[in-house]
């Protein structure tokens, strides 16, 4: 039985690889390739593996039933909470849309500006941040990237810088939150320990925002020519006769985004008081969405819901939860066991596994992708939990978060904004190619991961 045990590990984690590499490739669906490893696993795991044991002693579930059903124990894998965030989520982006609220938001920002391109860069770069706060990546992404290029072309400036600037600013203000981004969702459905809402917020937002100026000040320095380019007099002329309103059939359901953001971010914040999961709030907060816009739930379920993103993180749930069963992840998480076993204290241990983290976690996230490096980096920390006889503090559990998140800007393999945001340039002919982007961007990915090791590394010594 332990030969077939490791053989069937060894087989899962070639089916994990070879489904990451599917995923790297642009020719291959993503969603039939995910699906594909995720049965080929399940096959595995039943027919070679002791899976009962291997769910208890790698990933701690308790299967009680002396004749368990193979189907309940893996459906345990698909954390309900990140899908019900993002069904939920998905279906208040739609409705907010239809109401013409982004467009008011951007024509808003054109006009406050005055069309200056300096301020206007900061302006859709902040906007970016807020918006990835409470959105998911890609709806966010597919919402300003587009929004940026119409603004440039009214301002025949150079869209490159600002859309790149928003793509970045997609993942670092996508941070703050544990809904505003994929993996974000998963490290903290995840995590082994508790922690609010606002507890999750108030350990990365002060990061966030040093890394959102940073990001400003590197993107000014390096494209300042475009970023100060001069608009003339008629264009000025043309933006100051703006009327923000212009672009809305209601305003009262302007107003009613106005409130229903509120209302969610609001109720986030209150989670741990009502004693409800942020998954749960944010079903309620779309189905009241859902009767003050006076729609029906079944329009939004069919044609707002991303369905296929959400059949894919299903399916990848399902997958590494197979491959962290498995065991292929044990050796990786002995590594990291090594420094809590050195003569030194808890705290410069933590430090080491700190260093560790960040040096591993942003390369492995930019060309894995940080959705797939998340699902890891959380099996890695819920073994090295339940082994280590000290508790894990929380600065070290953020340092992953950082490195998963930074990680996903480094090359466009990390994320599927950065991808998309290319994708927009291409669409406007600018050719901005992998070697372009990583040439450029590099640099920023060096300096976030520095100041994020400091800032992990402060909040372990003072014992968060």
């Amino acid at each position: 039985m332990a030969v077939l045990s490791l053989l069937g590990s060894i087989i899962i984690t070639i089916i994990v690889l070879g489904t990451i590499a599917g995923l790297m490739n642009e020719n291959f669906d993503s969603l039939k390739v995910t699906a594909l490893g995720t049965i080929l696993s399940i096959m595995v795991f039943f027919f070679l593996m002791d899976w009962e044991n291997l769910l208890e002693v790698n990933l701690g579930y308790s299967i009680e039933d002396e004749h368990p059903h193979f189907i309940e124990a893996i459906s345990d894998l698909v954390n309900v909470e990140a899908i019900m965030i993002i069904f939920s989520v998905s279906i208040i982006v739609q409705l907010i849309k239809d109401s013409g609220f982004f467009d008011f938001i951007s024509l808003y920002i054109i006009k406050l500006t005055k069309g200056n391109p300096k301020m206007l860069f900061f302006s859709i770069g902040g906007l970016t941040f807020f918006i990835s706060m409470f959105f998911d990546n890609l709806s966010a992404i597919i919402l300003l990237g587009s929004l940026t290029i119409v603004i440039c072309k009214q301002l025949d400036v150079n869209p490159l810088p600002f859309v790149l600037f928003v793509g970045i600013n997609t993942i670092i203000g996508g941070m703050p939150t544990p809904v505003s981004s994929i993996p974000n969702i998963i490290f903290f459905s995840l995590y082994p320990y508790r922690i609010s809402f606002i507890g999750f917020t108030a350990l990365m937002l002060p990061l966030s925002l040093i890394l959102f100026f940073v990001a400003y000040g590197y993107f000014y320095y390096i494209f300042k020519k475009e970023i100060n380019k001069k608009i003339d007099r008629d264009k000025k002329s043309q933006i100051a006769r703006i009327n923000p309103w212009s672009s809305v059939e209601s305003k009262v359901k302007v107003w009613k985004s106005f409130g229903l953001l509120i209302l969610l971010f609001g109720g986030f914040l209150l989670s741990s008081v009502l004693g409800l999961d942020v998954g749960t709030i944010a079903f309620i907060v779309a189905v009241v969405g859902v009767f003050i816009f006076n729609s029906t739930l079944k329009k939004y379920v069919e044609h707002g819901v991303e369905w296929e993103m959400i059949t894919f993180f299903v399916m990848l749930f399902t997958l590494m939860g197979i491959f962290a069963a498995s065991g292929a992840l044990v050796p990786l998480s002995k590594l990291i066991l090594i420094f809590f076993n050195l003569n030194f204290s808890p705290t410069v241990s933590q430090i080491l596994v700190v260093i560790f983290f960040i040096i591993m976690g942003i390369p492995l996230a930019g060309f894995l992708n940080n959705t797939s490096a998340a699902l890891i980096f959380s099996y890695i920390f819920i073994s090295i939990s339940n082994t280590v006889p000290v508790p894990i503090l929380r600065g070290t559990w953020v340092s992953l978060i950082l490195a998963d998140n930074i990680g996903g800007a480094l090359t466009p393999l990390g994320s599927v904004t950065i991808l998309m945001s290319l994708d927009i340039l291409k669409r406007e002919g600018i050719e901005f190619t992998f070697k372009d982007y990583f040439k450029k961007i590099f640099p920023l990915i060096i300096i976030m991961g520095v100041i994020s090791l400091v800032y992990s590394i402060i909040l372990v010594v003072l014992n968060i």
